[in-house]
Order: structure tokens, then C-alpha cells, then sequence
């Protein structure tokens, strides 16, 4: 139990309690870096645990966790002699819920999904000096066998980022879908509407070159130096987009926070943890492939193809719209 703050020095010690593994994957990736050092306990219980046992500055909690719920938790805390600042995330947007929240003793309470410069934004409110301006904005990075891969699998999520002002790369392995060619033009117009970069490997015209591929990829990566990655689900038909998983995998092996994707050839066996409520850059991801099918119309990338599918995944996650994602963890090899 911390015995308060005065001149600390070094990350600050963070206790996330969150019972649900793919929000705490999330909340850890926006919170990895120099300035933080995160322990995460999945439920209330735990959560108390590791507080009276650590020496935190800070508590992240989700409201409704499972035996001692998150209002117990922080009234357990705000009881000590030298009380630690609370915030609550909640996927609840009564306003009675925020208000018990509140009355509980909280600092603060965050709407899921949690928004990265919001969060951080609060956290150096409620400890000032502890935590730096950022010197670059959070990097994502999307892998693809083909463009319209990454923009039909996860482009409204892209968007997202870049509204948050987080820099996007996308990166695509191989030539189109179709095996007509890339437009590389087509291929740069989507990237614009998503507010993207994109490079293009395409370094032979032999498919099997996987060692070349991954070779390019892993220093495109270092360059970048993702705090977030997207790469396709291994449950596709198509040989290419299996092949790009694996070779995302290898590379981005160290990376906590990795999403894997459906393509319009996705097998049954993609089985999403994390769905990512996407209504409000809808648009912005249809525009992207308006921009790829102006050239070489695809139904698989169309219109109608697209909201039908973010309605189908959304009744799964109580939401209208979303963009589901498999979690990859690395021992899940």
C-alpha cells in the first residue's frame, strides 16, 4: 500500500484491474512505455491484493468485475491513510452509473473504449510532473497480402486512430487479391481517406520469396516501432493472407498488443475477442474503398458487403456497428 507521493522518480506504478483479457491488452499497449509500469489483476479481489501489497500512484479499474466490483474496491482504497487517486472504465452509459461511481470515491470515470489521449490526459491531471508530454504520438501498424485486406478488415479501426492522432503505416506484402495486377494509385488513395501511409513490398514476382518479404517487413517495423499491429486472421482460405499471418507473427512476436483480422474469405474458425464499436468512421472506411473499387470493382469490398458485416458483428457485441478481431497472445503459438 503506497505511503504516499512526494518527488517520485521512474515509471509511474499503475494498478489496472479489468477483468476482461482483450480491454486489458488495450489499456496496457496505450500505457507501455518508459512512463508507466502496469500491474494488472483480473478481478476485485485480486485487485485489493496487489494494492495493499504494492506501492501504486494510480488505480484503473472496471466498475462491474466479478466478486468485489470495482465501487468496493475503490471505497477499500479511498479508505487508506494516504488515499490513491481511482479511475473507473465503464461500458455503462447511464449517467446513474457514473454518479455511483462518484459517490464510491472515484476521480474519474472513462467511457469503454477507452480513448488513449483522454486517458493520458487525465492521468497527468491527477499526477502532475509525473508523466511527460509524449515526444511522438502512438504509432499503429496494419499488415495485408493485398489492400483491400487491411481497409475491409480493419479500416474504420485505422480511422480511429488517426482521430486520436496516433501515426498509421500500412503495409502490404503481395500484389491484388484477384492476381490482376496492383494498382499501386488505387492502393495510395485508400491510404489518404484513412489518413494513412502505405508502402508496398511486392519485391519479386515470386509469391514463395517469404524470406525476402519477412526480411523487408521486420525492418519496416523497426523503423516504425508499432504500439499497436493488425495483421490477417489465419482462418482464410486464401493461402496468401494465411501466409501474411504467419509472417506477422514472426515479426511482431515481441508485441503485446496484436489483432488479427477477417477478410471476406475468412473461414468459420475466426473466433474474435474484441470488437471495436466503429459507427463513427463508417464512412471514412467505405470512402477508402470506394477508392480501391473504382478501379477494379470487388463485391467483397463493396458497400453493401461492408455495413452488412459490421451490422452482423455488432449484434454479437451489443453494438451496431463493429470491426471484430481475434486477440493474438504469444504463447498461443
Amino acid at each position: 500500500m503506497t505511503e504516499g507521493v512526494f518527488e517520485r522518480t521512474g515509471p509511474v506504478q499503475l494498478l489496472l484491474v479489468e477483468d476482461a483479457l482483450d480491454q486489458a491488452l488495450f489499456l496496457r499497449a496505450m500505457l507501455d512505455s518508459e512512463h508507466f509500469e502496469v500491474t494488472h489483476a483480473q478481478d476485485g479481489l485480486r485487485g485489493w491484493e496487489a494494492f495493499e501489497a504494492g506501492d501504486f500512484e494510480i488505480v484503473i479499474t472496471d466498475l462491474n468485475l466479478p466478486g468485489l466490483d470495482g465501487f468496493d474496491l475503490t471505497r477499500r482504497i479511498k479508505a487508506q491513510r494516504v488515499p490513491v487517486p481511482v479511475l473507473a472504465t465503464t461500458g455503462f452509459t447511464s449517467p446513474g452509473f457514473a454518479e455511483s461511481a462518484y459517490r464510491a470515491g472515484v476521480d474519474g470515470v472513462l467511457q469503454k473504449p477507452v480513448d488513449a489521449a483522454e486517458l493520458l490526459q487525465v492521468i497527468r491531471k491527477l499526477l502532475p510532473g509525473r508523466v511527460p508530454e509524449p515526444v511522438r504520438p502512438p504509432s499503429v501498424f496494419a499488415l495485408g497480402a493485398h489492400p483491400g485486406d487491411v481497409v475491409q478488415g480493419c479500416g474504420a479501426t485505422l480511422a480511429f486512430h488517426r482521430a486520436q492522432g496516433h501515426e498509421v503505416m500500412i503495409f502490404i506484402l503481395a500484389a491484388s487479391a484477384r492476381g490482376q495486377g496492383l494498382d499501386r494509385a488505387a492502393a495510395r488513395r485508400a491510404a489518404d481517406r484513412l489518413g494513412a501511409r502505405v508502402l508496398i513490398a511486392d519485391p519479386t514476382q515470386d509469391e514463395e520469396d517469404v524470406t525476402t518479404r519477412q526480411m523487408l517487413l521486420g525492418r519496416i517495423v523497426e523503423e516504425v516501432a508499432p504500439d499497436v499491429a493488425y495483421i490477417p486472421s489465419l482462418a482464410d482460405r486464401v493461402i496468401g493472407r494465411k501466409e501474411a499471418h504467419r509472417i506477422g507473427r514472426a515479426v511482431l512476436r515481441d508485441m503485446r498488443a496484436v489483432l488479427a483480422y477477417p477478410t471476406p474469405s475468412a473461414t468459420l474458425d475466426f473466433r474474435p475477442g474484441f470488437f471495436k464499436p466503429i459507427e463513427p468512421y463508417l464512412e471514412t472506411k467505405l470512402a477508402a474503398l470506394d477508392a480501391l473499387n473504382a478501379s477494379d470493382p470487388d463485391p467483397g469490398l463493396g458497400r453493401a458487403f461492408t455495413r452488412a458485416s459490421a451490422r452482423y458483428w455488432g449484434r454479437m457485441a451489443d453494438f451496431q456497428l463493429v470491426e471484430p478481431f481475434e486477440v493474438i497472445k504469444e504463447e498461443e503459438e
